[in-house]
């Protein structure tokens, strides 16, 4: 198996996230990226939740085949959880903030923080803790579709996360698809047929994610009169309010 990435490398574009503000941090390393693998990342897949093994965080998937992927991913809050075992070699370097790592038999925490690697091998596992936040770059290689249940569990059994589901399965497809139209390991340009099935992916994935995306965040206290059942307010209260001014018995504008 020949695979597009050295972890040695993304380590290295991941080195100049650190000191950057969020979301800075994350447009260096992309830009890093491309100057090492030009074409090779997808940078316009929202970021989205993952619950999997007790944790949860959010994460943006720059990279994906059925044996690498690249993403970074993290939580501004803390978690903890279960790593998962998996047929994947997993190299993450922590850009920001801080997460503590235990495995079968260790009874001192490792602590990783901005700079630091970590590797964790084929069937091996972790605990997990996030302390007060983290987010780390991470690649992975080996057989990925067998990490997919794992990555969907939480979300299928427990928090019923549905619109997370199908963006994860989604955007993967797309992304799948991004890497079919692109080069081969060797630099050999991909063949007709294999470009024809990527594009139908990349189509079809980021037609569903687009359809299935939920509404950004809003954070605003709305009223019961603003309240909608799917999507947020057309407009903050402040806003509708401004918009449509209630009217005085002379015909002015403003409060009676």
């Amino acid at each position: 198996m020949e695979y597009i990435f050295d972890p040695d490398v993304v380590h290295e574009c991941a080195m100049t996230c650190l000191g950057k503000p969020k979301p800075a941090m994350f447009d260096a390393f992309a830009e890093a990226m491309a100057q090492r693998y030009p074409g090779r990342l997808d940078v316009a897949q929202p970021w989205i939740f993952s619950n999997a093994g007790g944790a949860m965080i959010q994460m943006k998937v720059y990279y994906a085949s059925a044996f690498e992927y690249i993403m970074i991913w993290g939580t501004p809050i803390g978690s903890e959880g279960h790593s998962g075992r998996h047929l994947l070699g997993f190299w993450d370097t922590v850009i920001d903030g801080e997460m503590w790592y235990f495995g079968e038999g260790q009874f001192e925490r490792r602590e990783y923080r901005a700079g630091d690697r970590v590797y964790v091998g084929p069937n091996q596992a972790r605990g997990m803790n996030f302390t007060t936040g983290v987010y780390a770059v991470e690649y992975a290689r080996g057989i990925l579709p067998a990490s997919i249940p794992f990555g969907l569990a939480d979300s299928l059994i427990s928090t019923l996360d549905m619109a997370t589901v199908g963006q994860t399965l989604s955007m993967y497809a797309a992304l799948v698809g991004h890497h079919l139209r692109s080069p081969h390991a060797d630099g050999r340009p991909p063949s007709p047929l294999r470009q024809r099935v990527g594009t139908v992916l990349v189509n079809a994935g980021n037609g569903i994610t687009r359809r299935i995306r939920p509404p950004e965040p809003y954070d605003e206290v709305v009223s019961g009169k603003a309240f909608r059942f799917r999507g947020t307010p057309a407009a903050p209260p402040a806003v509708e309010a401004a918009a449509a001014p209630r009217n005085r018995e002379d015909g002015s504008a403003g409060p009676e």
